[in-house]
């Protein structure tokens, strides 16, 4: 099914590939940083100063991501998600490929799913989430924005990130 929908997508659909980046803690993060001495010391124990839940899909064709901020993730908020999706794409089917996460294969995601019939879930094999694109994405992601960074709120760990996946080219140079 998922290669179905890479290679020969029905018509007038559109597939994404979604899933979450959970717990980003906005604290100071140690990397990959070159100085003249070589040495460079980041606090063992810090105080986290907030944590944030970013959902996000990949338009598997285009690369063009969504993305959304929430304090917590559950059935929920995935529905806000797809809701949201739905709207931007109003006259299309919306395909979206998905782990095995308990809140992706809810009982309240089912019933709603079942009176929004233009979003087809499309579940992955259990335990294959490297098989997500937006996994990609999430770790690009994490060496880009993440690492060396030192974010002093929440506020502007998701100023940042929304300016990096707005300006961020490269992703839609990806083919799936």
């Amino acid at each position: 099914m998922i290669d179905w929908l890479r290679f020969t997508p029905p018509l007038n659909s559109i597939t994404f590939s979604f899933d979450q980046k959970a717990k980003i803690a906005i604290k100071q993060y140690a990397g990959c940083i070159y100085t003249k001495e070589n040495f460079v010391r980041h606090p063992a124990k810090q105080k986290t100063r907030g944590l944030l839940e970013m959902p996000a899909a990949i338009n598997i064709h285009t690369g063009q991501i969504h993305y959304w901020f929430y304090d917590w993730k559950n059935s929920f908020i995935i529905i806000e998600c797809f809701e949201d999706l739905l709207r931007f794409y109003p006259n299309q089917d919306i395909y979206i490929i998905l782990d095995n996460w308990s809140a992706h294969t809810s009982y309240v995601l089912h019933v709603w799913n079942f009176f929004h019939p233009r979003l087809h879930l499309v579940y992955l094999p259990n335990n294959a989430s490297w098989m997500n694109m937006i996994e990609r994405v999430f770790a690009k992601y994490d060496k880009d924005i993440l690492q060396n960074s030192n974010f002093q709120t929440v506020r502007e760990a998701m100023e940042k990130t929304a300016q990096y996946f707005d300006n961020e080219s490269s992703f839609r140079n990806w083919s799936s």
